[in-house]
């Protein structure tokens, strides 16, 4: 068995996935993966040795996650020689598909390893390489990162030469999760979470108009629509808008705000953005989770015109970015926001334009390595437009979830961002109101499906808080001994006494360990120990 080396904190961004992983522990919504095309003469052994290399470089990349008392740790282990026995296929589409297929297959994220790889072969000049990491100790960026030292080593492994080549790492991943948890115990955050405080007090979940109603499970399947945004209109409406320095990023948010508020028919409007989180150069070398999530509020009271919004939305993703560095994590502890099961606290939604770290090719030791992709859009949250591009021009998808939103809306969403975009370009004052917008015309000319109504409380009488059965008096117990208080009442909301997502999952663990399974989604979400209580 593998040596463990160091037993170190985990980031706040790892605490989330694995809180995440207790949920749906067989679940591969959080996996990355990346298929490389090689054609040309490989050497399997030599690949094997520069994988070897990046794993032994980078310490992340050998780290498993565990429950250590009450923290999340990360368990970092001894580097092993990486073996690619090579898998032969009779065409590049099997491949592909067998690929995805290993793309699929949940990690354990206690025991590990975190990546795996698989070498096949399709034509005595022609493999593919497939490599799939957990999302807690990589990000899209990390995937570039690897690529790259790849591509620098495998040449020099093909020739027998030393393979110490690269510049030594001056940081690892677990330098920067400590570094991130000291700077926020010692206060130096707490300037950018009273920004976030701030910007995001007394905001609303969107009220989403759902075309099934929600079982109340939690689903990641999705429904997805091709979006492809013309270039022109966004170059349009950039070179218009007085203010300067309006990325083609800002144009699409401006839009999708539009949409949102329209179909809604909310005024206060939440998006997530990707921030990559690699805010020192230190950082930029490195394999691991750094990305994070910006909640960004936008306020289309009033019927703004779309240069308006479009200036509000360059001023408040400018904030955002100076202030990035609070984890999604923490802001969420922090302001308590309104929860229910299966849906993203602070932003239902989200927007992502991926400026892809990796290349269309490259050249190594007379190999052609093409980057492929072995995963489709998932659902991390209820609705994501997810986009690639440079410059002006930008396409993807809209993504949603299966079990809240059929293929129509899926088209109509995706429709209706462009039509946005149409009208804004040919009127740029236009008031939001005024655009075209087919998604909120179909909701005009329909009756839409509402949400059920949420089931009444549990009888909360009496009203003395007190524990009427034994399985009330086990919560009662575990509650105040994870919150660390002489007593909670069965009336008593979790996160309102002080709880949090970690302390949640705590609860199960302990009521596991008395032979009570209680039902995690539930206790993440804003129950009592009454309402609970009935579910066992």
């Amino acid at each position: 068995m593998t040596e463990d080396l160091f037993v170190l904190p985990a980031s706040f961004g790892q605490q989330r996935l694995w809180l995440l992983e207790q949920i749906q522990p067989d679940m591969p919504l959080y996996n990355e993966a990346v298929g490389l095309r090689l054609r040309g003469r490989l050497e399997p052994a030599a690949l094997a040795q520069a994988m070897t290399e990046v794993l032994s470089r980078h310490e992340v990349l050998r780290t498993v996650l565990e429950l250590d008392g009450a923290e999340v740790v990360q368990v970092v282990r001894a580097p092993e020689p990486v073996e690619l026995p090579v898998s032969d296929l009779g065409s590049y589409d099997e491949a592909i598909a067998e690929a995805r297929r290993l793309a699929l297959i949940p990690f354990d994220l206690g025991r590990g390893p975190l990546i795996r790889c698989r070498l096949m072969r399709v034509a005595p000049e022609e493999h593919l390489f497939a490599i799939v990491v957990h999302h807690a100790v990589a990000d899209g960026w990390s995937l570039g990162v690897m690529l790259h030292e790849l591509t620098t080593l495998y040449p020099a492994a093909t020739r027998g030469e030393s393979l110490n080549l690269l510049p030594e790492l001056p940081v690892q991943y677990a330098d920067f999760a400590a570094w991130q948890k000291q700077r926020w115990d010692e206060g130096e955050l707490a300037g950018q979470l009273e920004y976030w405080r701030g910007q995001l007090e007394g905001t609303v979940p969107l009220r989403l108009p759902v075309d099934h109603a929600p079982t109340g499970a939690i689903g990641y399947d999705t429904v997805h629509a091709p979006l492809k945004l013309p270039a022109a209109m966004i170059r349009q409406l950039r070179a218009i808008a007085s203010d300067g320095d309006v990325t083609p990023f800002m144009v699409v948010l401006a839009a999708y705000a539009a949409v949102l508020s329209r179909w809604t028919r909310q005024q206060d409007v939440v998006v997530g953005l990707p921030f990559a989180g690699r805010s020192q150069a230190d950082l930029e070398p490195l394999v691991g989770f750094f990305v994070n999530t910006l909640p960004v509020r936008l306020d289309l009271s009033g019927d703004p015109g779309f240069l308006d919004l479009l200036r509000q939305v360059r001023e408040r993703c400018l904030g955002a970015y100076q202030h990035a560095e609070v984890p999604f994590e923490l802001l969420v502890n922090t302001l308590k926001p309104e929860r229910r099961v299966g849906q993203t606290p602070l932003a239902q939604t989200m927007l992502a334009v991926n400026n892809t770290w990796l290349p269309e090719s490259v050249e190594a030791a007379g190999l052609t390595i093409e980057p492929v992709p072995l995963l489709q859009e998932r659902a991390h949250f209820e609705v994501t437009v997810d986009l690639d591009g440079s410059d002006d021009a930008l396409s993807g998808s809209v993504v949603l979830q299966s079990d809240l939103f059929g293929q129509e809306t899926a088209d109509l969403l995706a429709k209706s961002i462009v039509s946005v975009l149409r009208t804004a370009s040919a009127n740029p004052g236009a008031h939001v109101s005024t655009l075209s917008c087919p998604l909120a015309d179909q909701r005009s000319a329909a009756e839409i499906t509402q949400e059920p109504a949420v089931t009444g409380p549990v009888d909360r009488e009496p009203s003395d808080g007190l524990p009427r059965t034994s399985t009330e008096v086990m919560l009662s117990r575990l509650w105040a001994d994870v919150l660390e208080l002489d007593t909670v009442g069965v009336n008593d909301e979790f996160y309102a006494a002080g709880g949090n997502s970690l302390r949640a999952v705590r609860v199960v663990m302990r009521a596991r360990e008395l032979g009570v399974e209680l039902p995690v989604e539930k206790v993440l979400g804003e129950h009592t120990i009454r309402e609970l209580a009935a579910t066992v």
